[in-house]
């Protein structure tokens, strides 16, 4: 070969180097842009704003389709021996009606149902990784649901943790669980239900086989969500060794293309990561050994006012 299509050859074997180097470390890594964050708060105050206006609101309805608002106030059982006051013109009149007046109870889940859900939403809540100084030693190593339901914590009681004391949270929380659980790796969903609980007070509701649509509308409410995968089936290309057997992250949000939005604590990179929803919901599981055998659950974690 001559000395010239050798230059060429390792010129071309160069540029291929790097350009490999520069599609999988800058393109195939590049993280997907999450939709702008809203703010948690606003988002909790409309959804218990719907909960006084839907909650058991009662309208008469009668023929000519008007409504007449019925007032329903709560029976003091004090002075119950004294005979009652009735107004005979009223009760007269509701009982000549009584053939074309129809009741409606309005729920808020009837309301809810037949609302359109936003085709995105990103609530915003502050993050850190479970390893909030870079130390992946353990126990941040293995702290990714202590890191996940404390980032829950720090925003429904806006405690503005800074970076030093979301690392003293997590080493306290490892030392509680070491005393209730016995260790502090691979809490189930069942244990992390309990750390939100008996822990943070929190109350929680464990949704089984959760749905992209049960997503939406979890999120819809202002109720943030703690997920647990078999990791390394996940495919993040910035975790090490191909992921964690278990890993646990906040899902904060959604956007067009079933797409979930996440705080994956698991990496530096993982503020408003976007997965797909088919990979999540394959990755799925509960802690079970092997974790492939693990439940597919979600934990759908209530705001302290409700």
């Amino acid at each position: 070969m001559s000395a010239k299509k050798t230059f060429i050859l390792v010129h071309v074997l160069i540029i291929s180097f790097f350009g490999t180097f520069i599609y999988f470390r800058f393109i195939m890594n590049a993280k997907e842009t999450a939709p702008k964050a809203v703010s948690l708060a606003e988002v909790v105050s409309k959804s218990s704003m719907a909960d006084v206006l839907g909650a058991e609101n009662m309208r008469v309805t009668n023929s000519e389709g008007k409504n007449t608002q019925v007032e329903q106030k709560s029976i003091s059982t004090k002075g119950l021996s004294a005979r009652p006051k009735v107004n005979l013109q009223k009760a007269s009149v509701i009982e000549e009606k009584a053939d074309i007046v129809t009741q409606e109870i309005i729920t808020r889940d009837e309301k809810v149902a037949s609302a359109p859900l936003p085709l995105s939403l990103n609530l915003d809540i502050p993050f850190y990784t479970q390893a909030p100084f870079s130390n992946w030693d353990n126990p941040w190593q293995e702290a990714c649901e202590e890191a996940s339901v404390l980032l829950i914590a720090n925003a429904y009681y806006d405690h503005n943790w800074t970076r030093e004391q979301f690392n003293d949270q997590i080493l306290k929380l490892v030392e509680w669980e070491k005393k209730r659980f016995g260790d502090y790796k691979h809490t189930s969903v069942e244990q992390t239900a309990e750390i939100l609980a008996d822990y943070l007070g929190l109350k929680t509701v464990i949704v089984e086989n959760p749905s992209y649509e049960d997503i939406m509308k979890t999120l819809n409410k202002g109720h943030l969500i703690v997920m647990t995968f078999a990791g390394k089936k996940i495919g993040n290309p910035n975790y090490k060794n191909g992921g964690p057997v278990y890993h646990a992250m906040v899902v904060k949000g959604y956007k067009e293309g079933k797409k979930v939005i996440t705080h994956d604590v698991g990496t530096r990179k993982g503020e408003n990561y976007v997965y797909r929803w088919s990979v999540l919901q394959n990755a799925l599981h509960d802690w079970a050994e092997p974790i492939e055998s693990g439940e597919k659950r979600m934990i759908e974690v209530l705001p302290p006012s409700l």
